[in-house]
């Protein structure tokens, strides 16, 4: 796949907009060679067998498919629609298509298909993007460097590896294990680009928000926690209860939750602490919540095997269960999709509509078990990203657990169109006065100058820079992080010696790549005619008449 062919100049559409993307490009390494070897329908039926695994690898993380080429596919993350979490998405979606490549090739009869490889390029950056073309022959494209260096990305890679520039490198690098490559000469750029090469997920995977290596206190939160340790108390004292933190994205909910950990070990308190999550792209993926909170139950991560999960499942089912554990293994080995011996399968008399009773029965067996020797801290976090086979399961565990020492907590933005949404509403109804819903609001201006502070741990920012952080932010802790990482990346801030100085006159701070995706996700969840009339308002300011709105729109609001 030449980049030439992958990036032919086009005029675009008038409706074409500029955005932060995400380009992955992901070709067939060695093909020509392989396909000289083979007899051509075998070929025919390996690729197209290969390109239907990295097609649908695609849609799974939601991405767009943008064009196919001989053998090789271009995909964008963020257009047309944006999500938070695009570089994210992308490399997840590149390293599957590698492993999903490679079982391919060594499910093959014939030798000469088993060097089948892929090869990914990975790059973030701002595009155009729109329609071009005639009326008669037209695609949905992006233009822009961002797209030449990807592809050029592709050509760099290894067969059988992921390669990424530092633009996409920096939004994952808590995520992954990487190797770093150093500065290429691509072709026709002048400037050399720093890559790295993606070997997989970490175990210890965190959400990549924030300044890296950077841990401030948390500010303006202190009640909240405060209410939630009183809420335990309640619990270690033998009663259910259940606790929703909700708040938009950026306020602190996940930090709220791990303060709370951390509070409970340093105070001593017997405590077993369970923390399920869910994906921004889970909502399409039965169970994914389900399956992350027994993972957390039973001490593996995502990145743990299949035998190892199995001992580990097995192991702490005898510890709890005894004489019982052989039944509750099979339904809970059978959500988790892990291969069962003949004695086991002929336990699963399981059809469709009973799997989620035999699920909720495991579940709270376990829960019962566990919380008898003490009680337990149940998070299911983001659960406006969950999936409705998770909520199904866990709307019937809430029942069984009001009478048990379980510490139920969910944390949620404020969307009652999700799935997730079930569950706060759920919890409502059975636990009742015994919930307690705390919402994060935006910090003060007094807290977010701590913040500011404490991340840069000195008070000698011009204060033009600071005020410039803060009225960008508008109390969003994680806005002010992003802000405050931007300007350090940009090197309008740097540290000497013991203070901060800027470099530069900073009189305007754009908005971070990060916030920016954030903001494009939310926006384009808008109906047609919402996003137009954003546009427009943008256009003429923070604050305006509504009449003056209604005059460029030619047409009344409501």
């Amino acid at each position: 796949m030449s980049v030439s062919d992958a990036t032919t100049p086009a005029r675009p559409a008038a409706s074409s907009e500029r955005r932060p993307i995400t380009v992955l490009f992901a070709d067939i390494a060695g093909s020509t060679a392989i396909a000289e070897r083979m007899d051509p329908e075998d070929w025919t039926v390996l690729v197209g067998e290969a390109f239907r695994r990295m097609n649908s690898t695609i849609e799974r993380y939601e991405g767009t498919i943008a064009r196919l080429m001989g053998d090789g596919v271009l995909a964008f993350f963020g257009a047309p629609t944006a999500h938070e979490d695009d570089p994210e998405r992308a490399v997840r979606c590149g390293l599957d298509m590698v492993r999903e490549i490679d079982e391919l090739s060594a499910a093959q009869k014939s030798p000469d298909a088993h060097s089948l490889r892929v090869r990914v390029g990975i790059n973030s950056g701002p595009v155009v993007v729109g329609v071009v073309g005639t009326e008669s022959a037209n695609e949905y494209t992006a233009m822009g460097d961002t797209v030449n260096v990807a592809a050029r990305m592709q050509g760099n890679a290894r067969p059988g590896s992921v390669l990424v520039t530092s633009a996409t490198h920096r939004f994952v690098s808590a995520l992954v294990e990487s190797v770093d490559v150093g500065m290429l000469e691509l072709k026709g750029k002048s400037d050399a680009v720093h890559a790295y090469e993606i070997t997989g997920l970490r175990a210890d995977a965190v959400k990549s928000r924030g300044l890296l290596g950077v841990r401030a206190p948390m500010i303006g939160r202190d009640q909240q926690l405060a209410k939630l340790e009183e809420v335990f108390s309640i619990v270690r004292a033998g009663q259910g209860r259940v606790a929703c933190v909700l708040g938009e994205p950026g306020l602190g909910k996940s930090r709220l939750l791990a303060e709370l950990h951390a509070s409970l070990r340093r105070s001593g308190a017997p405590v077993r602490w369970i923390d399920g999550g869910c994906l921004s792209y889970g909502e399409t993926v039965p169970y994914h919540l389900v399956v992350d909170v027994v993972r957390s139950m039973i001490g593996v991560n995502a990145a743990a095997d299949e035998a190892h999960v199995a001992q580990a499942l097995e192991s702490q089912l005898r510890d709890l269960l005894g004489d019982t554990w052989a039944e509750n293994y099979a339904y809970l080995a059978h959500l988790l999709s892990l291969p069962l011996a003949p004695e086991m399968q002929a336990r699963l008399s399981i059809l469709e509509m009973e799997a989620i009773k035999r699920y909720v029965a495991s579940l709270v067996n376990v829960l019962r078990a566990m919380s008898a020797r003490g009680p337990v801290v149940l998070v299911c976090d983001d659960v406006h990203w969950a999936d409705s086979a998770s909520v199904d399961v866990l709307l019937q565990v809430e029942a069984g657990l009001a009478a048990l020492p379980v510490f139920l907590i969910l944390s949620s933005r404020v969307e009652r169109a999700s799935a997730g949404w079930r569950l706060i509403s759920g919890a409502r109804d059975v636990f009742g006065d015994a919930l307690t819903e705390i919402r994060l609001e935006p910090l003060s201006l007094e807290d977010s100058r701590t913040l500011v502070s404490n991340l840069l741990h000195i008070e000698s920012l011009p204060a033009e820079i600071r005020d410039l952080i803060l009225a960008k932010a508008e109390g969003n802790p994680f806005f002010v992080e992003e802000v405050i990482r931007m300007l350090m990346d940009r090197g309008a801030i740097v540290q000497e010696g013991d203070r901060w100085v800027a470099t530069e006159r900073v009189a305007t701070i754009e908005i971070p790549d990060t916030i920016h995706g954030l903001l494009l996700a939310r926006i384009d969840k808008l109906p047609r005619d919402s996003k137009r009339t954003l546009r427009v308002a943008s256009v003429i300011g923070r604050q305006f008449g509504v009449t003056i709105l209604e005059r460029l729109l030619d047409t009344k609001t409501s």
